[in-house]
């Protein structure tokens, strides 16, 4: 199943039950050797808190269920939800109905809009561009690129293969051993405190793609690559290393 717009709508809409709302995903937790709502407190402090204010306009890409709304919506000024299932918007809008500074939007799985250029200060997607193309990432991009004010910034998290075996990537789709071994030469896993339990884990249906086209990408939307990071902690306690991933942090030049 290749990372389109359309197999995600299909994933995310059909597919997903949303058992807890997105806190299900608490792998990269786990992987870390963390409780999960210690780590999900301190990825909060570490990449939303510094760049959100009372004042602050955000813009999330693929909240799903909101699982990170509910942390960015009480400390901003206005908050837009934008994603590309139905259903999730649906649920956003019940789960923000008595706020008046959040607005929930369908998109087209790559644009944003309604949101008008250079009128956001921070823009957030997490657990949602690991399964996206590299294609719908530089769209995303350079709409990112668009509605970001001078000096604003947005946090990324993305997959990161390899970048060197990526021209195998075609062995998904040739059976359960290649497969196999794509997983094996493509998605590094770095040492963590509970790695010894993910032993025969999946691919997490990542896309084909790595840091440095991530990286890529964002320059050529006209972005500022400040930093790519697996872990955001001096002891690597604290990160996104179960499937390879890596946070990138732009910024509007």
């Amino acid at each position: 199943m290749k990372h389109t717009v359309e197999n995600n709508l299909v994933r995310w809409e059909q597919q997903h039950e949303w058992p807890k709302d997105g806190d299900e995903w608490t792998g990269q937790a786990r992987y870390c050797g963390q409780p999960y709502e210690v780590w999900k407190t301190s990825l909060v402090d570490t990449f939303i808190v510094p760049n959100v204010t009372s004042q602050s306009a955000v813009v999330e890409i693929a909240p799903g269920h909101g699982r990170w709304s509910k942390e960015i919506a009480p400390l901003c000024g206005h908050l837009t939800l934008v994603d590309l299932v139905p259903s999730c918007i649906e649920h956003c809008e019940q789960l923000f109905a008595s706020d008046d500074h959040v607005d929930c939007v369908v998109n087209d799985g790559k644009t944003l809009p309604g949101v008008s250029d250079g009128s956001i200060d921070f823009v957030w997607s997490f657990d949602s561009f690991v399964h996206m193309d590299k294609e719908t990432i530089g769209n995303y991009f350079s709409e990112i690129d668009r509605v970001l004010k001078p000096g604003g910034k947005a946090v990324i998290h993305h997959a990161g293969r390899r970048h060197q075996w990526l021209w195998l990537s075609f062995l998904r789709h040739r059976g359960r051993r290649a497969k196999r071994l794509y997983k094996k030469l493509s998605v590094e896993r770095p040492p963590a405190k509970g790695a010894h339990k993910f032993k025969h884990d999946t691919h997490g249906w990542r896309s084909d793609v790595s840091k440095r086209i991530v990286a890529g990408r964002a320059r050529a939307a006209g972005l500022t690559v400040e930093d790519q990071l697996r872990f955001w902690d001096e002891n690597n306690d604290y990160g996104v290393p179960r499937f390879g991933d890596w946070i990138t942090v732009l910024a509007k030049r």
